[in-house]
């Protein structure tokens, strides 16, 4: 706007000094007119010619972070001509919360210019950075020049992963006791100990070197806490989850989902991931940084815009649920459907463990009447719960996650 304010009013005093040489024939005012005609051209000319001979570009050094990362990005502009180039003006058009800063600069014949620009990551997401747009024109601001430099970038900011130094997750019910029609699945078991057998114990835990010696049955127990795979379920239910921006339940949810993932990951053990949104996420458990980064890719694009009920989507996770494993589930639902549906994956063989988010506590400008609505439903739930004997994590909107998921006595079993 402020280009265009300038020609109107060169265009309005061109206008005038025109009518008014023509109209009084004053030499002065038609030298005026062609002074005025000159300057126009000279601009024109001036910011026509402005962009050549000059290079630009750019390069994201972390197009993959974390929310609360700093984005990072290197720009260069070359001058390869003979003459100084006194404005030249560069940004990037992005769809990032708080993009990155642009710049105004000078740069001098045959010289280059580089700096760093930094940008905080705010809110987790896919976000497109687009290509690079270097701008100059002529000293009185009438024209300009543009173009256009490389190729849009897109930056993936993943949620918040916290430490958990003192997470663990609960051994699974698989042992000698366990009764078993089949081959137990889970890879590279570990011998616990060697103790009588009893009747129900499975004839493959038989050690048969073992009895020889004892001259009776002894039955393996295993410990399988360092080798069982895990198993994630994200309850991205709409009605599961409250608050509004950074400090909503959803956000807490995902940023525990991450922390977990990554947390096992770490360990050496097989991590899948179940996210009920609008529409159902299903990875495999695999080991390594490609799952991981699939894992957080997943998690951050995924919004609380579900509608299918927990027990109906913890009933179509159950086939993917082998003896050995641990599932973690994660949600905001007071609905004890759910906790029925996990009693019964201890008579198959699968350990459970809850992280449980206060999604009222999450909401703001509640009443005294919600108020005690909300705390009724989280009590009975967690009285649920512990009578299912199903241990759990309860998380807050003032709880620091790394702390919330890393006492033992935040779990009640």
């Amino acid at each position: 706007m402020g280009g265009l304010a300038r020609q109107l009013r060169f265009v309005f005093l061109g206008t005038v000094l025109v009518v008014a040489a023509f109209s009084t024939g004053i030499n002065f005012l038609f030298f005026l007119v062609y002074l005025l005609g000159a300057l126009l051209l000279g601009a024109w000319y001036f910011a026509r010619r402005g962009l050549q001979g000059l290079r630009a570009g750019y390069y994201v050094m972390n197009p993959r972070a974390q929310v609360g990362d700093v984005l990072q990005a290197i720009y260069r502009v070359d001058n390869d001509t003979r003459w100084t180039k006194p404005w030249v003006e560069l940004w990037n058009e992005s769809t990032l919360p708080a993009p990155l800063p642009g710049r105004v600069i000078g740069i001098g014949a045959g010289a280059s210019r580089q700096w760093l620009a930094k940008v905080t990551l705010l809110r987790r997401g896919s976000y497109r950075l687009g290509a690079l747009r270097v701008r100059t024109g002529d000293p009185f601001g009438l024209f300009t020049t543009e173009m256009v430099v490389g190729q849009p970038t897109w930056v993936v900011v993943f949620p918040k992963v916290h430490q958990l130094p003192h997470w663990r997750l609960p051994p699974s019910p698989v042992d000698g006791t366990q009764p078993s029609r089949r081959r137990y699945e889970a890879s590279s078991p570990l011998v616990r100990s060697i103790r009588p057998y009893v009747h129900g114990d499975a004839i493959n835990r038989i050690h048969w070197l073992s009895s020889v010696r004892h001259s009776e049955l002894q039955v393996k127990e295993f410990d399988l806490e360092q080798t069982a795979d895990l198993w994630i379920v994200l309850d991205l239910d709409r009605s599961a989850h409250a608050g509004s921006g950074d400090g909503s339940s959803v956000e807490a949810a995902v940023s525990a989902a991450a922390s977990i993932a990554v947390q096992t990951l770490n360990e050496n053990r097989a991590v899948g991931i179940t996210v009920s949104s609008r529409r159902q996420h299903v990875l495999q458990p695999d080991r390594g940084t490609r799952v991981e980064q699939k894992i957080l890719h997943l998690l951050a694009n995924v919004q609380a815009d579900g509608s299918r009920p927990l027990a109906e989507v913890l009933l179509s996770t159950l086939p993917q649920l082998r003896r050995g494993m641990t599932l973690c589930l994660i949600t905001g639902s007071t609905d004890r459907d759910w906790a029925r549906a996990l009693a019964s994956l201890r008579r198959r063989g699968v350990a459970t463990i809850v992280v449980l988010l206060d999604r009222y506590a999450f909401a703001s400008g509640r009443s005294a009447d919600e108020e005690e609505t909300a705390h009724a439903e989280l009590s009975a739930m967690r009285h649920a719960l512990a009578e299912y004997d199903i241990g759990f994590y309860a998380v807050g909107p003032a709880d620091e996650l790394g702390e919330a998921l890393g006492h033992r006595e935040r779990v009640r079993a």
